[in-house]
């Protein structure tokens, strides 16, 4: 059995946790920290140990874990590992678009951006793992079951309307620091953002577009620049369309990934569960 170290941010953890589950499922034995560590456990000696002792480092590349302290020494850690050892042993997994560390550039990637193409991508970084096919593949083949085509569930877009910003709420803009020019400048949004959006919208701020960039936030049911209230008109205002446009469509394709995943999840259980019918069925017990 492969066993694999799944770096990430937690920021993408719900991607990581997804991940795991199609990895065990398939036999591979992943080692995840909100499974393995406990209450008082030192974080480096364990992370360390748990590098050492599995046998490939999955690293999942995306904006936050690029720039994450804690994955950064998981890699450094792992690098070593491998140089020592002579055979590879990272395996850079890319989330989303975004820089790739200069040591891993070399490398090939599995590329999970495409979210449609989700489980050839983990096809692939099984066969990287030394698994030779999905189990559950293998069922179905047995049962000479073939899968149904999966079409995306359209309730689960239809359910959430775009998030638009109305205005700046001029009673709410007030200066934190009165040593400084900067205010804190509300922009109202139409509703309260989910959580995962206020997510894309973080990840989203975190590159400067402009020499002129300012760090902003999400508040409730509001926008919040920090600026000189002088350059709302000529920068900020348009970053912040911007981003609320990006973070409308990318929360709509995490709607849509979701949605195919659950649809996945399901024929893979029905399939299975054809396949073991079909296995047990007309057994002799006389």
């Amino acid at each position: 059995m492969a066993s694999v170290f799944l770096s990430h941010n937690y920021k993408d953890k719900a991607f990581a946790r997804k991940l795991a589950a199609m990895l065990s499922e398939n036999g591979v034995k992943v080692w995840i920290d909100e499974a393995e560590l406990k209450v008082g456990d030192s974080l480096t000696q364990k992370i360390g140990s748990a590098i050492e002792s599995t046998d490939f480092l999955a690293v999942v590349l995306s904006h936050s874990s690029v720039n994450s302290p804690w994955v950064q020494k998981e890699l450094a850690l792992a690098m070593q590992k491998e140089l020592a050892e002579r055979r590879v042993t990272v395996l850079p997994i890319l989330k989303e678009a975004c820089e790739i560390p200069p040591f891993l550039k070399d490398k090939l990637y599995a590329d999970f951006t495409d979210p449609t193409s989700f489980e050839t991508s983990v096809g692939r970084l099984l066969h990287a793992l030394g698994v030779e096919k999905p189990t559950y593949e293998k069922l179905i083949e047995k049962a000479h079951v073939q899968p149904a085509p999966v079409e995306p569930a359209p309730e689960e877009l239809e359910g959430f309307q775009d998030i638009h910003l109305l205005d700046v709420d001029k009673e709410k803009t007030y200066n934190p620091n009165p040593e400084k020019v900067l205010y804190n400048i509300y922009f109202r949004l139409s509703d309260h953002p989910p959580s995962e959006w206020v997510e894309i919208f973080e990840a989203e701020r975190q590159f400067p577009r402009h020499n002129m960039w300012r760090k902003a936030w999400i508040e409730g049911k509001y926008v919040v620049v920090y600026c000189v209230p002088e350059e709302i008109k000529q920068y900020h205002l348009r970053d912040i369309k911007q981003d609320v446009e990006t973070c409308n469509e990318k929360y709509r394709q995490y709607l849509h990934r979701e949605a195919m995943q659950r649809a996945r999840e399901d024929q893979r259980e029905t399939k299975e569960k054809k396949a073991i019918d079909s296995a047990l069925d007309g057994l002799d017990f006389a």
